[in-house]
């Protein structure tokens, strides 16, 4: 064969293998369906009946452990623990009698609420061996409950208050949600309130709006709609008994990352950030990361992935619809660079979701750019995207120890006299 058709005959062979690779990438795409989000359907009963404020506190049980029982997003009441982390569902049967419905474990038992003249004193249940437990109604918690609402142009938003029983002025923390459907019943995010209230900081942890008991929706909403949401909450929390509004901060999870500098840049009355890990580089990078990481643990070699991810990727840009076209392209640095206050940035460096050090080269960018940031970073380098700590669920106890600690500090020299 001359010389001629071997190079016809390599250039064949090389465009038939990029052919059938682009098939091959068609069909894993076709691996993603398109199934857009659809809004939820929300018909939440009337819980009046159920008396459940007359429930929610901190109980101690006769093993030990300590409960945490509380408003559910969709109704009735939740029972948590964050030592292990563990949770479940108590569905009201009658005004003192509820069904335990496990997060992690089958079976349920029934649960009855004991009173004195006081009020509740107490729960009493049998696990499905068929021992009984007491848990004891805390008479002095480390924090007070409350289920609030208020709105935000229109939107009624409901979320979980807790107070530091200690006497304030406390500093205090608004939660900002991660993406797609988010609540506060999620075991993370109550494992964070738990510890911060507990620290002394007054924590504001609401259902994201369209979710749980919030009005609204989340698919059709823009950051600046999460960011006008979460001030909403820096206004409730600043009146709020017990809490200074001259320290009320913002913690955003995951993507609520990308909502906290531009929430800051709105109002001079949030007063530090919290990532807890989020991103500062453009929403699309992110996505296009975690796509690729997770086209990787499927098995999909390396090479082959330019021609996979881009098409996968577009498939999930079209399941979000209205979402992705109002907040893909969205850039926070604009407003990193604007920011005028405290930046407490948690990444775990193994990270699946979160493309961490394209991340942080943008916060170093920043601080070049902008020489009064002050930011402070913190890698835990054998974590993932939550944060846990080896195969333990939950957040790990450092991470949530120097949360705290750094809050105490930052919000130390602007305490708001009453005098």
């Amino acid at each position: 064969m001359s010389r001629k058709g071997k190079v016809l005959k390599i250039a064949s062979i090389t465009l038939a293998a990029l052919v059938l690779l682009g098939l091959l990438a068609l069909a894993v795409a076709a691996l993603v369906p398109f199934d857009p989000i659809r809004p939820e359907t929300r018909n939440i009963p009337d819980q009046a009946p159920f008396r459940l404020e007359e429930k929610a506190g901190l109980y101690l049980a006769d093993d030990g452990r300590e409960l945490m029982v509380t408003w559910g997003s969709y109704g009735g009441l939740t029972a948590n623990e964050f030592r292990p982390l563990a949770g479940g569902d108590l569905v009201p049967a009658s005004a003192d009698e509820f069904i335990w419905k496990p997060y992690s474990r089958q079976g349920e038992w029934r649960v009855a609420f004991e009173r004195g003249e006081a009020g509740v004193t107490g729960m009493r249940w049998r696990d499905t061996a068929g021992r009984e437990h007491f848990a004891q109604k805390r008479a002095d918690p480390a924090y007070g409950q409350a289920e609030v609402r208020w709105r935000n142009n229109g939107v009624e938003l409901v979320g979980l208050l807790l107070t530091p029983a200690a006497a304030g002025p406390h500093p205090g923390v608004v939660f900002v949600h991660g993406s797609g459907r988010s609540f506060r019943d999620y075991l993370y995010y109550l494992q964070t309130a738990d510890f911060l209230a507990r620290s002394g900081c007054a924590v504001l942890l609401p259902d994201k709006r369209g979710c749980g008991k919030s009005g609204g929706e989340w698919l059709t909403s823009t950051f600046v709609d999460y960011a006008m949401d979460a001030l909403a909450g820096v206004e409730l929390l600043g009146g709020t008994d017990g809490v200074d509004p001259g320290r009320v901060g913002l913690l955003g999870v995951s993507q609520g990352g990308w909502v906290l500098p531009l929430a800051a840049s709105l109002s001079e009355k949030v007063r530090f950030i919290v990532l807890s890990s989020g991103s500062a580089t453009v929403l699309d990078d992110t996505m296009r990361y975690e796509n690729e990481c997770n086209l990787r643990d499927a098995g999909v070699p390396r090479w082959l992935l330019p021609l996979v991810a881009p098409a996968i990727a577009e498939q999930i840009r079209r399941n979000h619809g209205a979402f992705w076209e109002l907040n893909g392209r969205f850039d926070p640095l604009p407003y990193w660079l604007e920011l005028d206050v405290p930046a407490l940035v948690l990444n775990g460096g193994m990270d699946r979701n979160v493309p961490v050090k394209r991340s942080l080269a943008v916060l170093d960018e920043v601080r070049r750019r902008h020489a009064g940031a002050d930011i402070t970073v913190k890698v835990f380098p054998d974590s993932g995207h939550g944060l846990e700590l080896g195969e333990r669920p939950g957040i790990r106890g450092d991470c949530l120890q120097l949360m705290a600690d750094w809050i105490r500090q930052k919000t130390a020299n602007s305490v708001t006299s009453d005098e």
